[in-house]
């Protein structure tokens, strides 16, 4: 289990879909566009509740490994849009 601090969110990058619906091969070499919440910090104001879609200010972000998983620590006001 992993438990986020302050007005911090722990974010899951998504894998970027390396080929279409339609069987196209998408040949991407940018940074990972989106992420899931999956811890929330007991001061974020107007939280965004675990398993919400957004998008971030990857620049902003610490990376770290948990149980061989990786993770994304990041302050509240540097997630830009929830992803609908």
């Amino acid at each position: 289990m992993i438990q986020c601090t302050g007005t911090r969110y722990i974010l899951q990058a998504e894998e970027l879909a390396k080929e279409t619906a339609g069987g196209i091969i998408v040949n991407y070499s940018g940074a990972t566009q989106f992420a899931r919440i999956v811890a929330v910090g007991p001061r974020v104001q107007d939280a965004l509740p675990v398993g919400t879609r957004v998008a971030v200010e990857w620049q902003h972000t610490v990376p770290i490994k948990h149980q061989d998983q990786d993770y994304y620590v990041i302050e509240s006001k540097c997630v830009m849009a929830e992803v609908l």
